[in-house]
């Protein structure tokens, strides 16, 4: 029999395997739309081996839309500006590994090494990020089983195909998963895979706020648990401590900021550093070069290139995405937005008090009454802001349809309502009926699929994690339009 752990390692590497599987049938059997989307030029000088094409074959459907970006700043770095928009931590993991493959096998060419690469590596970052969402789960739902079914879900995921293909999703997830994680736990160093996910994603600059709450309920709690005053040294100590995670977590970002302005901003000659059919491709579709001297950005007065090329570039604003041609992708975004939004109301239904006052009120003098949890634990407090935040930010700043691949990979909040409103989570905290005893014995038998009985509610859930899914690898392999 597997332990929850273990089941949950297996079922997420089973899962990968079918998404690549749904990835390469769907393309072999459907012809590429021609999206007006960038695409990397092509080397023609590149030697293409039989290898080459094979690999092609069988991946080619992971590298649509953004994944076109990172392939190009893999190869070349960031040679236009609109390119700016993607953080490098990703595209340096790829170029690493890519480099180990193409050391053993040589015949492969770049272009299918970093292929390859990004495949293997986003498959043990969602397996790694799998793990790490049932402990995180485990401890701030205190259930064991229904942590175990949180996890089940996240490895179905609505975005699911982003977690393969060469998108950033599957590394960012691990990251923040895992530094949410370390918060609760207090770990001194959790500002380094804080630091690591703002290199990812920008929307990983959020993640400070999680070390920062629980060191702020560790000194209230200090001071209410003791009932006296907080020492000179404690206070000075927990200051030095959260100066310390906001230094360590922002600084690779300033870095980022300086190099994006040391290569765009400084005047040089690209011919002695940029391929020759890299400054045509500019040319022809007249894409600002690095170290032209003409970047707007440049000149204002905190050089920041990211919200200037996203305003840019895909018009992301404040309610610019607001217009009628765009309701099918605000129909798209619907599901997601609608989980959020209902997990978090619900929660502050129950926990108003709780929410309202960050958690700090109900706890004075020892006074705190025990509340009767209908369905959520108080413990969820900070996520659920966490996941307010992001869901407002979603509505009235981004491409809506992003938000179901944005908050995917960044708020565990859909998996704990969907697992919490399932009427097949357990209320039981037992290791040993987390699923049945088939299904503890098989790697790949879930509750979601042996279930025998399912109420409406189960159905939509059902239909919207798999539907999702499975739509997901047709549309996406095919360069057709989606989240």
């Amino acid at each position: 029999m597997y332990k929850p752990r273990k089941k949950i390692f297996w079922f997420a590497v089973i899962s990968r395997i079918t998404v690549l599987s749904l990835q390469f049938v769907f393309n072999i059997l459907c012809p590429d739309h021609y999206a007006d989307a960038f695409r990397s030029p092509n080397d023609v000088s590149e030697r293409v081996s039989l290898y080459d094409n094979i690999v092609t074959l069988l991946f080619s459907g992971l590298t649509r839309w953004d994944g076109q970006y990172f392939i190009h700043i893999t190869k070349y770095g960031y040679t236009y500006e609109n390119i700016l928009a993607f953080y490098p931590l990703y595209p340096m993991l790829i170029r690493i590994i890519a480099g180990c493959i193409r050391t053993i096998f040589f015949s492969l060419n770049i272009n299918s090494s970093i292929i390859i690469a990004a495949a293997l590596m986003n498959v043990m970052c969602f397996v790694k990020s799998a793990i790490i969402f049932y402990d995180l789960s485990k401890a701030v739902l205190k259930n064991t089983n229904t942590a175990y079914r949180a996890a089940i879900l996240y490895c179905v995921n609505p975005a699911t195909i982003f977690f393969s293909a060469i998108y950033s999703e599957s590394l960012f997830a691990y990251l923040t998963y895992y530094s949410m994680l370390k918060s609760i736990d207090l770990d001194a160093y959790v500002a380094f895979p804080i630091g690591l996910s703002i290199l990812t994603r920008s929307n990983g600059m959020v993640n400070i706020g999680f070390p920062i709450y629980f060191q702020f309920r560790k000194l209230y709690n200090h001071f209410v648990t003791k009932n006296d005053k907080l020492s000179t040294l404690t206070i000075l100590k927990s200051i030095c401590s959260l100066c310390n995670i906001a230094i360590i977590s922002t600084v690779p970002f300033i870095l980022l900021q300086i190099y994006n302005y040391i290569i765009f901003c400084v005047p040089r000659s690209n011919e002695m550093f940029i391929p020759q059919h890299i400054l045509d491709h500019s040319t022809t579709n007249n894409f600002i070069l690095q170290g032209s001297g003409n970047v707007e950005w440049c000149h204002g007065t905190l050089p920041v290139a990211y919200s200037h090329v996203q305003n840019k570039y895909w018009n992301v604003g404040f309610l610019k995405y607001y217009a009628v041609k765009q309701i099918p992708n605000f129909i798209l975004a619907l599901p997601v937005l609608y989980i959020m939004i209902t997990c978090i109301k619900e929660y502050i239904v129950e926990h108003s008090k709780y929410f309202c006052t960050l958690g700090f009120i109900e706890r004075i003098d020892g006074t705190a009454k025990v509340v009767k949890v209908k369905k959520y634990p108080a413990e969820m407090l900070v996520f659920v802001v966490h996941g307010l935040f992001m869901t407002i930010f979603c509505i009235f700043f981004v491409h809506i349809q992003v938000s179901t691949r944005l908050l995917c990979s960044a708020s565990p909040l859909i998996y704990w309502y969907c697992t919490l409103t399932m009427s097949c989570t357990p209320c039981c905290n037992d290791e040993r009926g987390y699923e049945s005893i088939e299904n503890m014995c098989s790697k790949w038998k879930v509750f979601l699929f042996t279930q025998r009985k399912y109420i409406l509610k189960d159905k939509l859930i059902l239909a919207y994690f798999l539907g999702y899914a499975i739509v997901g690898c047709f549309m996406f392999s095919n360069f057709l339009p989606w989240t």
